[in-house]
């Protein structure tokens, strides 16, 4: 359990260490699961969600991550709103996602939608 303290304490200093609006501003952390309730036999990892928002992003960027089943954000920047979605497109049903709670839809989150006050509008 100290390793993923660790972690998820060095991605939260990330989120200070960029400016809001920077490509590589982490916007968001959160703790990502393969299995239901954000159980502690089913952490995956820490996991940033990082840009200046205001887009539909994909939940694995690099395809090596198991299927998010559950989904508990420990880090949102102030006044960012992280709603969490099934598919691709950011379509389907959306989920918001709040600070230490446990999220999940009953089938794998795919993408997320972060909107902060710095985020693009169309």
């Amino acid at each position: 359990m100290v390793p993923v303290l660790a972690l998820a304490l060095a991605a939260a200093a990330v989120v200070s260490a960029a400016s809001p609006g920077d490509p590589d501003f982490y916007n968001t952390v959160a703790e990502i699961y393969s299995g239901p309730d954000c159980g502690e036999e089913s952490f995956v990892w820490a996991d940033p969600i990082f840009g200046r928002g205001g887009n539909c992003q994909p939940l694995d960027r690099h395809d090596n991550t198991p299927d998010i089943l559950s989904y508990k954000p420990t880090t949102i920047y102030p006044d960012c709103v992280v709603t969490l979605y099934t598919d691709s497109e950011c379509n389907s049903t959306s989920y918001l996602a709040e600070v230490d709670q446990c999220v999940q839809a009953g089938i794998p989150f795919v993408s997320a939608f972060v909107q902060c006050p710095f985020s693009p509008t169309s």
